[in-house]
């Protein structure tokens, strides 16, 4: 009798599934990418693979482990698919212990319903604050230094822990840094909040337990049909939504470490006419649009053509030269 579970666990999809469809478009250690077969996918790259299991995130929808692999790609019955494989007709099943569970999938997932409450609470605390006399000079900071408008500011929840730049508050059971806080929410979900704080070496910092690594800043802006502008960082991404809203939608990775996107998100770049990689100018912005541009064949990397990056082109040139801009760029 054939161990159906002890197979998959010694079995690599990626492996598999390389076998039938070639070398991957996209991969690093964690998944590839391919065009999905099971719909004919003739855009975007929708079809990811795992270690031990797969899932379009495209039009088709489905997914599953290498079993239902076979079954859907080469129309075998379960049976059959079980006997292949335990025979090594297709993969070479190693001998190996099993490998590792993605962390991926963990990293896929929104911290936890308790964690959330608490997090939001934090962000409600802060935006109260930061429209406060307590929040003055935050607030100066946003609008003057950063070129955002109270519109802006609003929309984007941000708000403000006060205190000195190195301290760190227990608030509503999470231990928060202080500073101006950005909220990553996408629906009624908060998946982290950063804060930038007003000194020291590494100005931005997360509160506790959030899960952003991946996900993407004002993901919710993303709309079918509309160009992406992929920001590195949040004010960056805040400043392209107020100049070009309605022409555009601005995300930010939050830095250039976080160069892999979730794939829960590729359904919403699929229909994107065009994806503009925009990283700061130095060596990891280089490297992260490096890897980013392989996300679709509609990616192309662009450069501001003063500062750094959106933030400081927009304060140095400002409003009407930005939005000028960005109209050439679409």
């Amino acid at each position: 009798m054939i161990d159906v579970e002890q197979l998959k666990a010694y079995l690599d999809c990626r492996d598999l599934i390389e076998r039938d469809l070639g070398q991957p478009k996209y991969h690093n250690d964690t998944y590839s990418t391919y065009k999905c077969p099971l719909h004919h996918e003739e855009k975007g790259f929708s079809l990811v693979i795992y270690a031990d299991h797969w899932h379009c995130f495209g039009k088709c929808n489905r997914g599953g482990d290498a079993i239902d692999w076979l079954q859907a790609y080469h129309g075998l019955r379960f049976q059959d698919a079980c006997q292949q494989l335990a025979a090594g007709d297709l993969p070479q099943v190693q001998q190996q212990k099993p490998k590792q569970k993605s962390k991926l999938r963990s990293l896929s997932e929104p911290p936890n319903e308790v964690w959330q409450k608490a997090a939001r609470d934090v962000a409600y605390l802060a935006m109260e604050t930061l429209y406060s006399e307590k929040g003055q000079a935050a607030w100066r900071y946003l609008e003057e230094e950063r070129g955002l408008t109270e519109k802006s500011i609003v929309e984007a929840g941000l708000g403000y822990i006060p205190g000195h730049h190195k301290e760190w508050k227990a608030l509503f059971g999470l231990k928060v840094p202080c500073g101006i806080t950005i909220p990553w929410m996408t629906g009624h979900t908060i998946w982290g909040i950063k804060v930038r704080r007003a000194a020291g070496q590494q100005r931005y910092q997360q509160v506790s337990g959030g899960n952003i690594r991946g996900s993407l800043y004002l993901a919710d802006e993303l709309q079918p049909g509309v160009p992406i502008l992929l920001t590195e960082g949040e004010f960056d991404a805040l400043i392209a939504r107020q100049v070009g809203k309605g022409l555009i939608s601005a995300v930010a990775l939050g830095s250039a470490a976080h160069k892999h996107i979730n794939p829960r998100w590729f359904p919403k770049f699929i229909s994107a006419p065009s994806i503009l990689i925009c990283m700061d100018d130095d060596q990891a912005g280089q490297r992260a649009a490096d890897q980013l541009s392989k996300l679709s064949q509609a990616t192309r990397c662009i450069h501001v053509p003063q500062g750094k990056d959106i933030n400081a082109f927009y304060k140095l040139a400002g409003k009407d030269t930005v939005k000028a801009w960005a109209d050439c760029l679409f």
